[in-house]
């Protein structure tokens, strides 16, 4: 595999990773939590956190570090919607 698809990969979790970040600025600034599931940001991290373990076993940084940015940003708005609901 030629050295230079990684940063496919690194470019592709970076556009993953932007796209939950304006949900996260809008929760954060209007406190409006009502309509987020904490279920399903429950599974987001599980299955993120998931993917980091793959993503270490096999030795791929995107998908290592996409998922920690995921983990982060899903831990951001469960962390919102337990404080403002």
């Amino acid at each position: 595999m030629p050295e230079h698809i990684h940063y496919l990969g690194y470019f592709a979790g970076s556009l993953t990773v932007l796209s939950f970040l304006p949900q996260v600025i809008r929760t954060w600034r209007t406190r409006q939590t009502r309509d987020l599931s904490l279920g399903m940001f429950a599974l987001l991290v599980t299955a993120s956190t998931l993917w980091i373990l793959y993503g270490a076993i096999i030795g791929s940084w995107p998908v290592i570090v996409t998922n920690i940015g995921m983990v982060v940003l899903n831990g951001a708005l469960a962390t919102a919607k337990l404080r403002y609901s």
